[in-house]
């Protein structure tokens, strides 16, 4: 049985390395490999070379679940009771463990299969956002509606298309312009302004990257022209932020979008 480690190469392994760590019953398993072995004083410290060169770089990278990817890793060739595998990248999951044994030291040092290890870091993120997305409220989704302007409805009419769509994420009924109590110089209340009011849609919500460039275009678009009385116009710019989500496997940016929209009288 022998192991290769970056520069370190052991065959005096005293136990089969091969494995597997994580939860086996919803799949989210990675390959491990527990290295273990007599080596000398010489291979001991290429042991500890390797590990040291692959912490100070793997310490500097981004963060893995931001990334979405495996960033530094070790190459690990290893070949026991006729299972094998050739330069596979790998994280240290332990460092390196060293114990005196006469002339030898009894070395210890545990991997994992970086790749496999990144699925399941990936998806168990996206489980999570998952169960956390399904105990929220529905408040559903308004549509930037393909046309000459494109307009922005709470719901698409028959034959209508949607260059975009936002789902809202907090109930967007408000409103503002209404009628204020006042004092007279008795002390009673008196009313001021209209009696009535503006409706106002709040829009908060996610959307992909494609639609929201779709809004920043119909911003600037609707912005421009006089609006129609009955039509839903913009008070506030729109801003977003933007995450990196995985939805089905897959990775792709999240933008949570904002802006007011009040109903023309």
């Amino acid at each position: 049985m022998t192991v290769t480690l970056g520069s370190f190469t052991c065959n005096l392994l005293t136990v089969q390395p091969f494995g597997y760590e994580g939860e086996a019953r919803t799949g989210l398993t990675a390959r491990s490999f527990q290295i273990s072995g007599l080596v000398t004083p010489a291979q001991w410290q290429l042991l500890l070379s390797s590990y040291d060169a692959w912490r100070n770089t793997r310490i500097t990278d981004q963060d893995t679940l931001l990334s979405g990817t495996v960033g530094t890793t070790i190459a690990l060739t290893a070949n026991a009771n006729g299972v094998s595998i050739n330069s596979l990248a790998c994280w240290f999951t332990e460092p390196p463990t060293g114990e005196q044994t006469g002339a030898y030291i009894s070395a210890s040092v545990t991997l994992v299969d970086a790749a496999q290890a990144l699925q399941v870091l990936l998806r168990e993120q996206e489980k999570n956002r998952q169960s956390t997305e399904s105990n929220l409220p529905s408040f559903g989704s308004w549509y930037i509606v393909t046309g000459t302007p494109d307009k922005i409805v709470p719901s698409l009419g028959v034959g209508e298309t949607a260059a975009a769509t936002i789902v809202l994420t907090a109930d967007p009924v408000t409103y503002q312009d209404g009628p204020t109590l006042g004092l007279t110089t008795t002390g009673a209340h008196v009313i001021q302004g209209p009696l009535t009011a503006t409706k106002i849609r709040r829009i908060e919500g996610t959307t992909s990257s494609a639609s929201w460039a779709v809004i920043q275009t119909w911003y600037e678009e609707v912005v421009a022209a006089i609006p129609a009385v009955n039509s839903w116009f913009p008070i506030s710019p729109p801003t977003a932020t933007a995450e990196i989500i995985i939805s089905g496997g897959a990775k792709s940016t999240r933008y949570t979008v904002s802006f007011d929209l009040a109903l023309v009288k």
